[in-house]
């Protein structure tokens, strides 16, 4: 178990297949190797047909493993057949030991199923259940509320995280609910810290010239956009910028952005 907090779950897997030798009729061992196997990045193929089978002797062995229901549900889920997915998370939740991530994966399949108002009420009972909240989990519970325009609940939990440690990819998450709240001041503010940090982030950049455009801050968008294009050529900044060269009037400025665009 150590092992695959680690991330070693090659090693994990061969540790679990000693154990499991010594005792093959444990569905929880079988279901614990399951998971080193899902989780080899080494064998992805491989290891998910191994996961099954582990899985289906699990549940032959023990019918009420909520964990094997789990699991077989992250299968299903991975493949996109998120119909059977939450009929195996179903299962778990249902039996005599469930599995409290059974909710999380019957919350993912119904968000992918635009069945987002069950999804949250499942990921927040997930949330109870658990011992300790990571900070994937506020992170993928954000995109369920973001789904729902639940923007001001989305937004405590991408400032909760971005209190205890600082990650750009959590800023964006936090902008894009200020300007869905209608709060571009507070969005500048936050991209305006983000680019503080680290005065080479392109996307930064690209992401304060839209705002900028958005509050009709003309010129700044310019800058922004010429900052962004200078640290990553690409179309899109050229493409963005040319509109907000035409809108200032500056036509020739326009069509020279959109024939450097054709030539990238």
């Amino acid at each position: 178990m150590r092992l695959e907090a680690l991330g070693h779950y090659g090693e994990a897997a061969r540790i679990l297949r000693e154990v499991q030798r010594h005792r093959p009729k444990d569905a929880y061992v079988l279901a614990e190797l399951a998971g080193a196997y899902m989780n080899n990045y080494n064998d992805i193929s491989g290891g998910i047909e191994k996961a099954e089978e582990c899985l289906r002797r699990a549940i032959q062995l023990d019918p009420e493993c909520g964990k094997a229901y789990s699991r077989m549900a992250e299968i299903y889920d991975t493949r996109g057949d998120y119909l059977t997915g939450i009929k195996f998370a179903t299962r778990s939740i249902n039996s005599k030991k469930p599995d409290p991530d059974a909710y999380r994966e019957r919350a993912g399949a119904l968000s992918n199923l635009k069945r987002d108002k069950e999804a949250l009420v499942d990921y927040d009972t997930f949330l109870q259940k658990i011992a300790k909240v990571e900070r994937k989990h506020l992170l993928q519970r954000g995109s369920i509320l973001e789904n729902l325009k639940q923007y001001d609940r989305a937004l405590a939990d991408y400032r909760k995280l971005l209190k205890e440690k600082y990650e750009d990819q959590i800023v964006y998450r936090e902008v894009a609910c200020l300007r869905a709240m209608k709060k571009p001041e507070e969005a500048l503010k936050s991209l305006n810290t983000l680019l503080a940090h680290n005065r080479n982030d392109d996307s930064g950049y690209l992401t304060r010239a839209r705002l900028l455009e958005s509050m009709g801050k003309h010129k700044e968008a310019i800058s922004d956009y010429s900052k962004a294009h200078e640290l990553q050529p690409s179309t899109t900044a050229l493409k963005e910028r040319a509109l907000v060269y035409e809108k200032m009037g500056r036509k020739d400025l326009a069509e020279k952005d959109r024939k450097e665009a054709d030539r990238l």
